[in-house]
């Protein structure tokens, strides 16, 4: 069902205008895309954003703002769910210099069964690396 009408939350608060138009995400400018599948160099044209979100991997703005996801939203109940102790409720500059500080084994061992395993330890560094770069740190 389309629960949306003329609400524009989602599209407003994107950081890098990743919505064209309503119900139409291009992909290739959502930030969760950026720092989890972009393999290699990040496009400089959304480093700013992601460095003024402290987007180290993913981003998740879009669900954050939606009011049917607010309306339903509930605490974590499950255990599986919560973060993990590498990070925690760590402030972005210290999780990404971690982040960069961390070894192969380090992070296979911190991220094990976890999806931030995709992004691979190569690039939780780059994205972190473009958070601090760009936050002048």
């Amino acid at each position: 069902a389309e629960h949306c009408g003329s609400c524009r939350a989602c599209l407003d608060a994107c950081p890098t205008q990743a919505f064209v138009e309503p119900g139409v995400l291009d992909a290739t400018r959502c930030i969760s895309y950026l720092t989890i599948e972009v393999k290699g160099e990040m496009p400089a044209e959304f480093h700013e954003a992601i460095a003024k979100g402290g987007h180290v991997y993913g981003c998740d703005v879009c669900q954050e703002v939606c009011p049917w996801n607010v309306k339903f939203a509930r605490e974590v109940e499950e255990a599986r769910f919560e973060a993990r102790e590498v990070i925690g409720a760590k402030d972005v500059k210290t999780l990404a210099g971690d982040m960069l500080a961390m070894s192969e084994d380090e992070f296979r061992e911190a991220f094990r069964g976890s999806p931030m395993k995709r992004a691979k330890a190569a690039g939780l560094r780059r994205n972190a690396a473009v958070v601090l770069g760009n936050r002048g740190t």
